[in-house]
């Protein structure tokens, strides 16, 4: 008699199509009701959507962060412009696009129960869906790397050991150029991407099929020579300071230096501490979901990678197509905890590489499962706790963003922020609309005014780069800033505690005591947290 996990199985095959499509189905729907349709007050997304106006406009070639969004964003800013919802809308369709791969991908390749069980955790999971409102590059790199997976397992799949390779490389010349073209996609949408290709080589060679090996390689080198000898002969060689960003011990203090070896081990541990410990129980809904709740507990963090290490193994043994998504994951998060400062600790840094981390746990606990009785029970009861509890939290999410939702699709761009930034943005569309068209304004959110202004751009200021009123005022000059935003920026913005960014206050103040007469106060938008228009008078 089957058990009930076979029954599921059994289930799941015969009405997968329906079961799959309305999975979709209601996945468009939870992303459309939590759609937001403002910028995010951390500034990158609405720098994607600059240099993507750049590149449109003025021919600047989006090297840094990767090319790839920048690029893809280029086709709506063509046709809607700085249109916040449209451009939003597309994230959407890279969210669809991402659920749909990842079931290409693993159809037929894993037991049907697991891959239902990861479309969920992708489809109704209110991070996800966050930012597939989102005009980040989170949405779009998860639909590029779903179908470098899909590709990788369908050119995997031809393997023919009886075949010469100039045989097996004429039949399937189409699906490796596919192959070599989106991983070329993939790097260029994340930098830290440079290491799928050989993740998959050290795969291939692992499995033995040093074939493939090779003609992954080749497929890849051959698109990204091209690739790199276009670009630089047409738009020049790559900007390194991304590279010498990552490298900052603060990335907004670069007079703390770099760090040095010892420096790199050490945030390594600490990012993987924050990461694994903190934001991936978080994004499974394991931990509360509020980011201030930070606590991380060590045997809980212990026990995780200890499992997640015996989950490659069994893999390993157990199914070739989830040991490729577990030798990914561990590249992947190994360039994140190196490159990224122990103070970033975004979760959307992490999220991209969560589906394949919960594929591969939760493969090897279906594995125990169908073992015995208890564990089936066990299986069952907490996969019908975590199907509640995501979808509960996505509900709530959506209950308390229809209010700003309907806000905002009626035409009020500045409700659901706090008053810092609406004062802040109103600002920016003052300078847009009341300064001569050729003025050169600094910002300290250069990208957000550029928005929210309609394509008028800003200087930017992210850190203090002069403290005395001349080494000031000379920089300024040489710049030709002729005006300043100096807004109350919260420095925790869910709490007005006084406490603001005060990057640009710090350069005004020397000018101010020294040289009173030389700023000029144009305008002040807001009581509380306001923002101030100052003239610079050389």
């Amino acid at each position: 008699v089957p058990n009930h996990l076979e029954r599921l199985e059994a289930f799941l095959i015969k009405y997968e199509r329906k079961i799959f499509f309305g999975l979709l189905s209601l996945s468009m729907l939870f992303a459309l009701l939590l759609f937001n349709g403002r910028m995010s007050v951390f500034g990158d997304d609405a720098a994607y959507i600059e240099r993507a106006w750049d590149f449109l406009y003025e021919g600047k070639f989006p090297y840094f962060q990767g090319p790839g969004y920048p690029l893809f964003l280029c086709i709506f800013l063509k046709f809607f412009g700085l249109n916040i919802v449209l451009l939003k809308l597309s994230s959407i369709i890279c969210h669809i696009a991402f659920v749909w791969f990842t079931y290409k991908a693993f159809r037929n390749r894993i037991p049907f129960t697991i891959l239902f069980l990861l479309l969920s955790f992708i489809s109704l999971n209110n991070f996800y869906l966050y930012y597939s409102s989102q005009t980040y590059t989170e949405s779009f790199f998860m639909a590029i790397q779903a179908f470098c997976i899909y590709i990788s397992f369908v050119t995997f799949d031809t393997e023919n050991k009886y075949a010469d390779w100039k045989t097996e490389l004429r039949e399937n010349i189409l699906k490796w150029t596919l192959f070599g073209l989106s991983f070329l996609i993939l790097y260029i949408s994340k930098s830290i991407a440079f290491v799928a290709v050989p993740t998959i080589v050290l795969y291939l060679i692992l499995k033995r099929n040093y074939r493939h090996a090779i003609f992954a390689s080749i497929s890849f080198l051959l698109f990204l020579i091209t690739y790199t000898t276009i670009t630089r002969s047409i738009y020049g060689p790559q900007d390194m300071s991304q590279i010498e960003m990552m490298l900052r011990k603060d990335i907004y203090h670069p007079e703390m230096g770099h760090e040095n070896f010892s420096g790199i081990i050490n945030r390594f541990f600490g990012n993987f501490i924050t990461y694994i410990g903190f934001h991936a129980l978080r994004i499974m809904n394991l931990k509360s979901s509020d980011p201030a709740a930070y606590e991380v507990d060590i045997l809980v963090l212990v026990s995780s990678v200890l499992f997640f290490i015996f989950s490659i193994y069994k893999s390993y043994k157990i199914n070739r197509y989830v040991f490729y998504s577990s030798i990914y994951a561990v590249s992947l998060c190994t360039i994140i905890f190196l490159g990224v400062q122990v103070s970033n600790t975004q979760d959307r840094l992490i999220i991209i590489v969560m589906p394949l981390i919960f594929l591969v746990s939760s493969s090897i606990v279906y594995e125990f499962a169908k073992r015995f009785n208890v564990t089936r029970k066990i299986f069952t009861i907490f996969l019908l706790l975590m199907f509640f509890i995501t979808t509960g939290k996505t509900l709530v999410a959506i209950s308390q963003n229809i209010p700003f939702l309907k806000k905002n699709l009626e035409g009020d761009i500045y409700y659901g922020y706090n008053p810092d930034w609406q004062n802040f943005l109103k600002m920016s569309r003052y300078c847009a609309d009341s300064l001569p068209p050729n003025a050169v304004v600094l910002s300290r959110k250069p990208s957000d005014s550029f928005i929210y202004a309609r394509g008028k751009k800003f200087e930017g200021q992210y850190f203090v780069s002069a403290r005395d009123a001349d080494s000031v005022l000379s920089e300024f000059k040489s710049r030709k800033i002729q005006y300043v935003i100096l807004a109350e920026i919260r420095y925790n913005p869910k709490v007005n505690d006084g406490r603001f960014i005060t990057t640009i206050h710090k350069m005004l103040e020397p000018i101010i005591i020294k040289y009173p007469e030389k700023i000029k106060i144009v305008k002040i938008i807001g009581d509380d947290e306001r923002a101030t228009l100052c003239e610079i008078n050389y």
